[in-house]
C-alpha cells in the first residue's frame, strides 16, 4: 500500500492482449489502447481509483469517415483496494491480507451475469473481485515477496478467476533515490508474466513494464503527489 494521502495520475500503454476481446462481440478491445487514472491513499489502508480506457468498437484504419480511424470513446471504471491486515501487525510471522474490486458494476450497458445473447450490451469489461495474502523476506540480494490469492469475475465472454500468485524482487545493489526497480513474476490466472515497477526521484515518479505471456508489452507511468492532513 502506498503511504497515506499518496494521490497518483497514472498513464498506461496497453497491449490489445491485457484488454477484453470476446469473439462476435462488437464493443470490445482489438487494438492496442491507452489508460489514464487517479488513484488516492487514505490511512495507508483504503486505496480508491478511476480509470478510463480508450476504445471505440468501430475503429477502422481504412475507413473514410475520420471518427472510425480514432479512437474516441472511452470506458470508465473505479477499483477499490482495503488492507485488512498488515504484514507482522499481529504476530511477526503473519502475513498482510487485502481485498479489493475492479469495475464492481456495469452502469447502463446491461448484466453481464446474464446469458452470452447479452453479453453485446453490458459493459463492467474489466469486472474483478480479489484477496491476497503477501510475505516479505530479508535476503543477502535483497528483499523477496511472495504474493498468493484467488480473483474472481463476473463476466461470461472473458472470464478470469481462479489462483493467482507472484514472486518480486528488489535488487539490494541498485536501490538508491534516483532508481529503485523491483522485477515481478506473476501468473493472473491466464497468463504467466514479468515486469518490473520502479519508483524514480524520491518515489516521485514510478514507472511500470509488463512482458505478458513473455510475448506482449504494455508500459506506463505515475506521478505521485503526497497531500497533507489524509491521516
Amino acid at each position: 500500500m502506498n503511504e497515506s494521502g499518496t494521490f497518483m495520475i497514472t498513464n498506461n500503454f496497453l497491449n490489445q492482449h491485457i484488454t477484453p476481446d470476446a469473439k462476435g462481440v462488437e464493443f470490445t478491445w482489438d487494438y492496442h489502447t491507452f489508460a489514464y487514472g487517479f488513484d488516492v491513499t487514505f490511512w495507508s489502508r483504503l486505496e480508491i481509483a478511476y480509470v478510463c480506457v480508450l476504445f471505440n468498437g468501430k475503429w477502422s484504419p481504412s475507413a473514410t469517415d475520420y471518427r472510425q480511424k480514432v479512437i474516441v470513446n472511452q470506458d470508465r471504471h473505479f477499483a477499490a483496494k482495503l488492507l485488512v491486515l498488515k504484514e507482522g501487525e499481529l504476530w511477526n510471522w503473519t502475513p498482510s491480507i487485502a481485498i479489493g474490486t475492479s469495475d464492481p458494476v456495469t452502469g447502463s450497458g446491461g448484466d453481464y451475469i446474464g446469458s452470452t445473447e447479452r453479453i453485446e450490451s453490458s459493459n463492467g469489461y474489466f469486472n474483478r473481485y480479489y484477496a491476497v495474502a503477501t510475505k516479505h523476506f530479508e535476503t543477502p540480494w535483497g528483499v523477496v515477496g511472495g504474493h498468493l490469492g484467488y480473483q474472481y469475475s463476473k463476466r461470461v465472454d472473458w472470464n478470469r478467476k481462479g489462483v493467482i500468485a507472484a514472486v518480486d524482487w528488489r535488487p539490494v545493489w541498485i536501490q538508491n533515490r534516483w532508481f529503485s526497480p523491483k522485477f515481478v513474476l506473476e501468473y493472473d490466472a491466464n497468463t504467466v508474466n514479468f515486469g518490473f515497477l520502479s519508483s524514480i526521484w524520491d518515489d516521485r515518479f514510478e514507472a511500470m513494464f509488463c512482458l505478458q505471456n513473455f510475448q506482449w508489452v504494455s508500459f506506463g507511468l505515475r506521478f505521485k503527489l503526497r497531500l497533507k492532513g489524509s491521516e
